[in-house]
């Protein structure tokens, strides 16, 4: 399953990378820390998978999130954010969201959330 990461957190770039080598059929085809040509960069290689903040320093994820939703429904999306409020929550969602993970208290559920999608796809 192609992933690609839109994280502006060089931290958090570096933690889901080490996390990602520890699952099995997980490529990670991409990173951008910000909104800028990442839309087309995201289709250019055939992204099946996006982890996506919401916070960006360039911009709020989900105007990125709406824009891949409306044209490739079928990329699943979760959200990272630090700002897991129950608002962001449902406009993450209304925006096409498939899962919404707080990054300070979900960040483990990630490797479980991307072996359950690459298991439907695989299908």
């Amino acid at each position: 399953m192609n992933l690609f990461i839109v994280e502006d957190s060089a931290v958090i770039q570096n933690r889901l990378t080490r996390m990602l080598e520890e699952i099995d059929d997980v490529n990670l085809v991409g990173i951008a820390a910000g909104l800028n040509d990442t839309y087309q960069t995201i289709l250019a290689h055939r992204t099946e998978a996006l982890i996506l903040d919401l916070q960006l320093s360039d911009g709020n994820g989900l105007s990125l999130l709406k824009k891949i939703k409306a044209s490739h429904p079928h990329i699943r999306v979760v959200v990272l954010s630090n700002h897991a409020s129950e608002a962001n929550r449902l406009l993450a969602k209304r925006a096409g969201a498939d899962r919404f993970l707080d990054k300070s208290t979900d960040f483990q559920q990630i490797p479980e959330v991307l072996e359950q999608w690459h298991k439907l796809l695989s299908h």
